[in-house]
Parts: C-alpha cells; structure tokens; sequence
C-alpha cells in the first residue's frame, strides 16, 4: 500500500518522493484528533438528546449531571484507526488480528453503551467480557505464557495457560473500569501504559505502536472535554471498559515470550507489566479487602477508593491523578534504578513494603 501511495503522491506533484512510515503515523494520528473533536462534539448532543447522563449520588465527585457516552465516539475514532490501519499497513499486521479487536471492542461498546443509558446486571458484563477474552484466545501468542520465576513457575501449559490469562484479563478490564471516579484518571492511567508500551513495541520492531499512538491521541483530545467546564463529558462504562480492555490485551500479549517484547523490559516482565498499572491493581485489591473487613460486599460501590479520599480531603481532580501518576512513576522508577539488581523475589518484598508504607502514610495523612 505504502509503494501505491507513494506513485500517487509522484503522479499528483510531478516530484520523485518516498512516503514512509513514520509520515503514515503523523497522517492517522492528525485523523484522529481531527475525528475526535468533530465525534465528541457530535456524540455529546446525542448523549444529552438520549438523556444518558451521570447524575450525583453519595458516591459522586461532581455536582451537576454531565453527558457520558464520550467512550462511543473514542470508540467510533478507534474503529475507524483500525480499518486504515488494515489499509496501509496490511504487511505489518494480520487482518485476523485487526478483525478479532474489533469484533472484541464492538461487544464492549454495546455493553457499554446499555449500561450508560439503562444500567446493567454486572454478570452480563462478566459474561461479554469473558466472550471478548475468548474471541483474544483463539489468536497466536496472545495469552501469558510465562511466570518468569514468580513463585519458582517459568512456562505454562496450555491450559493454565487460558485460565491465568482470562483471570488477568478479567481482573484488568474491572481495574480500570472501577477506578473511573474522578476527572481524568482512567484516562491519565491508559496514556501512561500507552506510551511506554509504544516504545517498547518501537524496540522491539513490531508495529502496534502505529496503532497505539492514534488511540493515544484520542484521549488527549478526550480530556480536555473531560476537565472542560463548558463542553464537560464523561467515558461512561463505554469508555473504562473499553480502555479496560485495551490494557489487558496488551498486557497479556507482552507477557507471551513468544511475542519478543518481554526481552525489551529493564526488569522481570511480569514485575514490570504489574508496575505500568499498579494504581488500579492496588486500590481494587485495598477496598475489596477493606469492604470485607467492614462486613460489606466486595461489590457494593462506596467512596473508599483512594482518588475519591483525596477529593474528600481538598484535591482538585487534576491535582489528585497528577498524585496518582507521579505515585505510579515513582514505584516504577524506584524498580528500575534503584532495586533493579535485586533478586527478583527480594524486588517483590521490597515493593510489598514500600506500598505498605505509602497506604500508612496516606492512612495518617
């Protein structure tokens, strides 16, 4: 496609010149904010038209209602990513991939979208989440393969293999979809994976990187809607289950040592992939644990998630994912420069530690 590009750009100017690929990623990133702002608005009316709004409750962090379905125009710029992509770069990447992904992200969308504007039972979101992962299964090297030492476990079989990977995914989707609570933070929580996962996917030589940085884009626009006192929108579940499920997708992939990238992480992979969202792992695991300690469903919603205890306290949204990064960064890069000569077990107790210490203090604070 690049080579047919290339004759009509020479055919069209009368110059001899070479399209590549790096010119190719500018054009589809600069579709992608142009379709995102002309998508949000366009979705934003229709959100206000259909009357799916998020109105104020106890658990709320806002006062007014505010339009969602801001995830079905991300996921209308997506899609439209993905086809070109098949387009231009039909060699890099296997239509059979593409298609799966889409497939996958369509059945999130329309759940999504009915939760936004009916509500709906969680077990028929577990139900279109497991079809989704199942949909992930059937494709070559897409499951972990590997512990990569945890608890003195290297290969997987099969089917081990299957059933830790749809635990993680599961686990991940529900992650990022739960901590969607405040301005800007599933949002913030996916560009930070994006974008070290784009670099790793650069070095590694494989492609997804010209995917991932449109989709990056997108969310950059997203968010200055979302922080926006005049045009403000929500992700609504369309929006955090779809970044849900971007991130275990690529998360259970990079963990594939068939796959390659995992040679490109600084520290042991699995550590590594946990760290990139370990926000969202922590806090999930912390208020299901504190909701069993109080007698409550784990399940059962409340405001004991940690960005809601720092808008409780006087954080303004932006204020609190800037903490809520900068805390994940940190764990990040205390791994990589500080304890990353360590046995890889002694890096998990010193890890179990810190975070411990940081919940403390947080606790006293």
């Amino acid at each position: 496609m690049l080579n047919f590009l290339n004759v009509v750009f020479n055919i069209l100017f009368d110059v001899p010149y070479s399209i590549n690929e790096f010119e190719i990623l500018i054009v589809l990133i600069s579709i992608s904010i142009i379709l995102s702002i002309f998508l949000l608005d366009l979705v934003r009316g229709l959100s206000i038209r259909l009357n799916a709004f998020d109105r104020p409750n106890e658990r709320s962090s806002h006062q007014y209602k505010v339009p969602t379905l801001g995830g079905l125009a991300i996921g209308i710029v997506w899609f439209s990513i993905l086809l070109l992509y098949t387009i231009l770069f039909e060699e890099h990447i296997s239509s059979d991939e593409i298609y799966s992904f889409m497939i996958m992200g369509l059945c999130i969308v329309i759940i999504g979208i009915y939760d936004d504007i009916k509500g709906i039972k969680p077990l028929y979101k577990f139900f279109v989440q497991l079809f989704a992962f199942f949909l992930l299964a059937r494709l070559d090297n897409s499951l972990i393969s590997s512990f990569y030492g945890l608890f003195n476990i290297h290969e997987l079989d099969q089917t081990y293999s299957v059933v830790f990977s749809c635990f993680v995914f599961i686990g991940i989707v529900n992650a990022i979809n739960l901590v969607d609570g405040i301005d800007g933070l599933s949002s913030s929580l996916t560009l930070f994976f994006i974008f070290i996962f784009s670099y790793l996917f650069y070095l590694s030589g494989q492609y997804y990187y010209h995917i991932l940085l449109p989709f990056a884009s997108t969310i950059t626009v997203f968010l200055t809607y979302n922080f926006s006192k005049k045009k403000k929108m929500f992700l609504g579940d369309t929006g955090s289950l779809g970044f849900g499920l971007l991130l275990a997708t690529i998360s259970l992939g990079a963990l594939n040592s068939s796959k390659g990238i995992d040679v490109f992480m600084p520290i042991n992979p699995a550590l590594f992939v946990v760290l990139c969202i370990s926000y969202p792992l922590l806090d999930v695991v912390r208020v299901f644990v504190l909701r069993l300690y109080n007698g409550k469903s784990p399940f059962e919603p409340d405001r004991s998630h940690l960005h809601h205890l720092l808008i409780d306290k006087g954080f303004s949204h932006a204020k609190s994912v800037m903490l809520i990064i900068s805390f994940q960064s940190f764990l990040l890069l205390f791994n990589l420069f500080i304890i990353k000569d360590l046995v890889f077990h002694n890096q998990l107790i010193v890890n179990i530690i810190v975070v411990g210490l940081i919940l403390y203090l947080l606790k006293r604070i």
